[in-house]
C-alpha cells in the first residue's frame, strides 16, 4: 500500500472511530465520516468493503489497542483496574466502542477469547475454578473490569453528589485510589465474609 494510500486509510479510520464512538453502528453515517476524512466515499469501500467492515475495522483497531496496552496482569489487579481507568479516561472512545458493539454487533471486532481464558486459568491457578481470593476467577475478572469503567458510566450527579467537581484531576487521582483500594480488598481472602 502506497504512503498516501496508508495515509488515506488511517484518516478514514481515525474518522470511523470518532463516528461510531459517538452514534454507534445504526447511527453512524458514512457520508459524515467520508466528509471529516476528506476522502472520496468509494474509497471506504476500497479499503473497508462495506459500513460493518468498517465498524470491524474500528472495533479490531479500539479494542485491540486497550488489549495491548492494557494487558490484564493476574498478579496485580487491583494495578490492573487502575491502568484500565487510566486508558478509558484518556481513550473515552474504548468504552464507547465497547459498549456499541455489545449493544448493536457483539459478533464482530477482536475475539480476546483466548486472551481471557489463558488469564482466567492463571487467576485461578491451582484452585480449579477459583482465585485464592475464593471468587470465581471469571467472575472476578467481569467485576474489576466492571469497577474499572463505573465512573465513566455513572450519572453526572452521582459523580458530583460530593459537591467536588468530578472532572478535576484531584477527584479522578482520588476515585482511581479507591479503585485500586477496593480491588485490592476484593482480592484479599480475609477482607470480606465468605458469602453464601
Amino acid at each position: 500500500m502506497s504512503r498516501d494510500a496508508a495515509a488515506t486509510r488511517r484518516k478514514i479510520l481515525d474518522a470511523a472511530v470518532e463516528e461510531f464512538s459517538a452514534r454507534g453502528f445504526a447511527g453512524a453515517r458514512i457520508e459524515r465520516i467520508s466528509e471529516v476524512a476528506a476522502a472520496n466515499k468509494r474509497m471506504i469501500y476500497v479499503y473497508f468493503g462495506n459500513k460493518e467492515g468498517l465498524f470491524s475495522a474500528v472495533l479490531h483497531h479500539v479494542i485491540g489497542t486497550m488489549i495491548a496496552e492494557v494487558p490484564v496482569s493476574e498478579d496485580d489487579l487491583p494495578g490492573y483496574a487502575g491502568r484500565m481507568f487510566d486508558h478509558l479516561l484518556t481513550h473515552p472512545e474504548a468504552l464507547r466502542l465497547s459498549l456499541w458493539r455489545q449493544l448493536e454487533r457483539p459478533a464482530i471486532g477482536p475475539d480476546a477469547a483466548d486472551v481471557y481464558t489463558s488469564k482466567v486459568q492463571a487467576m485461578a491457578g491451582q484452585h480449579g475454578s477459583a482465585h485464592p481470593s475464593g471468587l470465581p476467577a471469571t467472575d472476578l475478572l467481569v467485576l474489576v473490569q466492571g469497577m474499572a469503567a463505573s465512573w465513566l458510566i455513572s450519572p453526572a450527579d452521582l459523580l458530583a453528589a460530593d459537591g467536588a467537581d468530578p472532572t478535576s484531576a484531584d477527584r479522578l487521582a482520588a476515585h482511581r485510589a479507591a479503585l485500586v483500594e477496593a480491588v485490592r480488598r476484593v482480592i484479599t481472602p480475609d477482607s470480606h465474609p465468605t458469602a453464601k
